[in-house]
């Protein structure tokens, strides 16, 4: 079944204001027939009525002309004599009990300004009784009488009542209608204010920044000034956010925004596009060096520490700036080349500013067809692992090997690390590919334990991103269990940036850890944050130093006492200390002579496929067929993001 098509863009709002008419009209509708209901009632009974008193006055008017005929033939010459005369005969309907003289007159005179000439000479000869009336609305005849119908004061009334319904059904609508509108229609302009702004930190929305970006860029269109856009994202907000608790990370939210509205001109447009995202519209600037001082600016205005939990937190800016020109002067274009300096800066490690440049746009595709690849290469198991053997200090014994993640990719064959696992960190993926990860190589580790390799410790890097999970600890228990590999002989590296902020979820997760008999050791050890507060505060066991420190150890005094300290440090705080990147011989002494526990490096061993480590510790092969990552060894070397 193919997808429906997407609503036509502004459809909720007219769907919305067709209702809000088609309710006026319904009430409308209502409130007339209020106000017309009662006249039409007192039409209807007027009508009704008049019938009835004009037959009886019809009856009445024939009885009279009975009179009439009778004093004629007596030879009576006024009325007033036929009635003096004759008032003992038969009344109205063959009433025995005839009326008197007054009252016959009350009859005539009442009769007779209802009564009509039908044209004979008794009409003629009393006028008194013939009467003409200038409103005619029907006529009922009897005998020789034709009586008319009054409805003068029955359209009158109801014309009145009428009136006094259509005022009272205004007052109700007024009252009970009009007003709740106009509050409805308040609300909607609030509405719509509101999904132009965020609603965290009360800054505009994309949206709003989107139609400011438009204007903006019709005001400056033929003239000498331009438009910028900074696309600013915060560095380590998820680890923050993911430590600290989702209130901490709205606070840290709040307060860059506040502090990005205190270096902006009250013209420029702040805006929150994402999660950690902010984005700034500079309008008529002289060029790109002066959206590049507001870049400078930024960074500065969110050096000192915030406050969270009672905590400091540092918060980094990677800011992409795209100024209108003529290749980049459209709203999209503005927003996607400003996105595309934003990620440069952050791949050349955050807080800074890069401006954008056309070289930019391939390197995004590039980095989007790489995530989707590895989207791909997830779901069809294209991930492998690597093993680097760890030595004790003589170089002799293989006391540990550490597990590193690997792609072969089917366009571009085996793809570098430094390439893919940024983009892992960035889009999340690194969770699911870290669990799995951990879980091949403990399978692994089992199986080689099975095969002889009872004391050798297996060390499986992990991603602040994985460790920030709520469940990360059950996951890994849930991969020993399943996989039969005991923690003790299991070692996670995490690297420094995840101790920077300690908290509570965290103490508890290593604690967790550590009395399960996981073992914890730091990766790259003096690179990152180190401090002598997270080595206190942390239960670690071994501490790994970075390879630069390593590079020009037996050459450069100052290299070597900042491995001795650290060895010391180690040493004295009951953890075991491995150097990486040992490469030549001279960095073997020279590590061994300052008591190193064990060395890691390209002098003993490149990343190894399985097969060639089981080859190396001495174990049978396994029976399993070879698995697609077992490539040739040379065509996975030189491209170890480990050594």
């Amino acid at each position: 079944m193919s997808a429906r098509p997407p609503l036509p863009a502004g459809t909720e709002s007219q769907a919305r204001t067709s209702m809000v008419n088609a309710a006026y009209r319904l009430v409308l509708a209502g409130l007339l027939l209020v106000a017309l209901l009662p006249a039409l009632l007192i039409a209807a009974v007027g009508l009704v009525t008049e019938h009835q008193r004009a037959h009886a006055t019809a009856l009445a008017i024939a009885w009279v002309a009975g009179l009439e005929d009778a004093a004629a033939a007596q030879g009576v010459r006024t009325l007033e004599d036929a009635l003096a005369s004759l008032a003992r005969l038969p009344g109205p309907e063959g009433d025995s009990n005839s009326n008197s003289n007054s009252e016959a007159r009350e009859i005539v005179d009442a009769a007779g300004r209802l009564i009509e000439s039908g044209g004979d000479a008794r009409a003629r000869a009393w006028p008194s009784v013939v009467a003409a009336h200038p409103l005619q609305r029907g006529a009922q005849t009897v005998g020789a009488v034709r009586v008319i119908r009054s409805l003068r004061p029955t359209l009158g009334l109801a014309a009145a009542v009428g009136l006094a319904g259509g005022v009272f059904a205004l007052a109700l609508w007024l009252a009970a209608f009009m007003r709740p509108m106009g509050v409805l229609r308040h609300a909607e302009a609030r509405m719509r204010d509101h999904a132009r702004h965020d609603a965290l930190t009360g800054l505009h929305n994309r949206d709003g920044l989107r139609r400011h970006l438009q204007r903006a860029l019709g005001r400056c269109q033929g003239t000498a000034r331009t438009v910028a856009v900074l696309v600013v994202d915060l560095d380590r907000f998820r680890i923050v956010n993911d430590s600290l608790g989702q209130p901490a990370g709205d606070a840290l939210l709040r307060g860059v925004a506040d502090r990005i509205r205190a270096v902006t001109r009250p013209a420029d447009v702040v805006a929150r596009l994402g999660a950690d995202q902010f984005a700034i519209l500079v309008e008529g600037i002289s060029g790109a060096q002066a959206a590049a001082g507001m870049a400078r600016n930024l960074l500065r205005a969110l050096e000192p520490a915030y406050v969270l939990n009672g905590r400091e937190t540092v918060a980094t800016l990677s800011i992409g700036v795209a100024v209108a020109s003529g290749a980049v002067n459209t709203v999209d274009g503005l927003l996607k080349g400003a996105d595309a300096a934003m990620r440069a800066a952050k791949d050349h490690g955050g807080a800074r500013f890069r401006i954008y440049e056309a070289a930019m746009d391939a390197d995004s595709r590039q980095r989007l067809d790489i995530e989707l690849r590895l989207r791909r290469a997830l779901r069809q198991e294209q991930f492998f692992l690597l093993y680097q053997p760890i030595m004790d200090a003589a170089g002799v014994r293989v006391v540990a090997v550490e597990a590193l993640l690997r792609w072969a990719d089917p366009q571009r064959g085996t793809v570098s690390p430094t390439e893919f696992i940024p983009i892992l960190e960035q889009t999340g993926l690194i969770v699911p590919t870290g669990r799995w990860a951990l879980n091949e190589a403990c399978r692994k580790g089992a199986a080689w334990r099975a095969a002889g390799a009872r004391d050798m410790l297996l060390s499986v890097n992990v991603s602040p991103r994985q460790f920030a999970e709520a469940d990360f600890v059950a996951m890994v228990g849930n991969v020993l269990a399943d996989t039969g590999f005991p923690a003790a002989q299991l070692q996670l590296e995490v690297t420094e940036g995840l101790l920077l902020d300690p908290t509570p979820a965290s103490l508890a997760k290593i604690d967790a850890l550590v009395s399960s008999g996981v073992r914890l050791a730091i990766d790259d050890f003096g690179m990152g944050y180190s401090s002598l507060a997270y080595l206190k505060r942390f239960k670690l066991h071994t501490l790994k130093i970075d390879r630069m420190f390593v590079r020009d150890i037996a050459g450069a005094a100052q290299d070597a006492a900042i491995v001795r300290a650290i060895i010391d440090l180690g040493h004295g705080l009951g953890m075991l200390v491995t150097a990486e990147g040992v490469e030549t011989e001279a960095q073997f002494h020279a590590l061994r002579r300052l008591g190193c526990d064990s060395l890691q490096g390209f002098l003993f061993a490149r990343p190894l496929p399985e097969a060639d480590l089981r080859t190396r510790l001495a174990l049978p092969q396994a029976s399993e067929a070879a698995a697609p990552q077992a490539a040739p060894a040379p065509a996975v070397l030189g491209l170890c993001a480990t050594g």
